[in-house]
């Protein structure tokens, strides 16, 4: 059975107002699709409700499934990072404080890369700003809206 995302902050996905990933030298891109499996351990709605920071309502939200034919990557862990592709044209002294990801990249290959912070903490300094259990879809051709 696929999982099933919730996005929180619209009624429904309008492709239209979809913005692609563009890498900005950081460990999240500008663009693409935040949302959290609806039975992740700590998602998006644990988090806001946890900082304070916004109250998800299921009225403001859409549900999607990945397309059957979608390529997922699913980071679990600090060594799974070792697998993706780095920026090369970024300056190595701020690549070692920071890890700059390159999203462009992963996209040709990927269609969404889902990180599950609470399966290793180490995860919440490598990718400082992902907060919690997540997917970032990066084409949105993939996204079945439930």
């Amino acid at each position: 059975m696929s999982k099933i995302y919730i996005h929180y902050g619209h009624k429904y996905f309008d492709p239209d107002i979809f913005v692609e990933i563009e890498n900005v030298c950081w460990n999240k891109p500008i663009g693409g699709l935040w949302a959290s499996d609806i039975n992740a351990k700590y998602g998006w709605k644990n988090w806001c409700k946890d900082e304070d920071y916004c109250e998800c309502k299921e009225e403001n939200s859409f549900r999607f499934k990945l397309k059957a034919n979608s390529k997922l990557i699913t980071i679990k862990s600090h060594n799974d990072l070792y697998s993706l592709p780095i920026e090369s044209d970024v300056p190595k002294e701020f690549c070692n404080k920071f890890l700059c990801i390159d999203f462009e990249k992963i996209k040709k290959k990927y269609d969404a890369i889902e990180v599950l912070m609470s399966e290793d903490h180490r995860l919440y300094h490598d990718l400082y700003g992902w907060d919690c259990d997540s997917i970032l879809v990066l084409n949105k051709e993939c996204i079945d809206e439930i």
